[in-house]
């Protein structure tokens, strides 16, 4: 009789987690002006080409050549007259806070803050916060999201991104 009530009461726990499992990757799932910006800022200090997905369709057309590459070819360009690698100048978002200052159904302000720290690979931060070795930067920025096709994208001056 133990036995069976302990089989039901692991059978039971694995259900329910299941089920809370299941909830949380759907309210994952939910696009949100918040998640556009961290999404897009992680990319960003990342140098990472999918920032692309998340930023407005004007942003892109408003120069006559592509902002994300030309970031990338400068970021590129930077290391190297340093005699880096583009590793070297990636850096980690963390401690991100976000925060909505005004929203409606096509327009929101989103102000993040977090810290950003070298990140040369993906033990790198974990290191340097360990011993505690490297300089950790603020972020404090105020991003304008829209929503566009459905999704929330970031416009506006994206950090150093572009110079409007």
């Amino acid at each position: 009789m133990a036995q069976l009530s302990r089989s039901v009461g692991i059978i039971l726990v694995l259900i329910i987690g299941f089920v809370v499992q299941l909830i949380f990757s759907m309210a994952d799932a939910i696009d949100t002006p918040n998640k556009a910006v961290v999404e897009f800022s992680k990319a960003y200090f990342e140098l990472d080409k999918s920032m692309t997905k998340r930023i407005c369709k004007k942003q892109l057309a408003s120069e006559d050549v592509d902002v994300v590459d030309e970031y990338l070819y400068f970021a590129a360009k930077t290391a190297s007259e340093r005699g880096f690698d583009i590793n070297f100048l990636k850096n980690k978002l963390y401690h991100i806070e976000t925060e909505t200052i005004s929203k409606n159904d096509t327009e929101a302000q989103i102000r993040i803050t977090g810290k950003i720290r070298v990140a040369i690979n993906s033990v790198y931060p974990v290191v340097a916060n360990l011993f505690d070795i490297g300089s950790t930067h603020e972020v404090d920025k105020i991003i304008r999201v829209i929503k566009e096709d459905g999704q929330w994208k970031v416009c506006g001056k994206l950090f150093s991104l572009t110079s409007t």
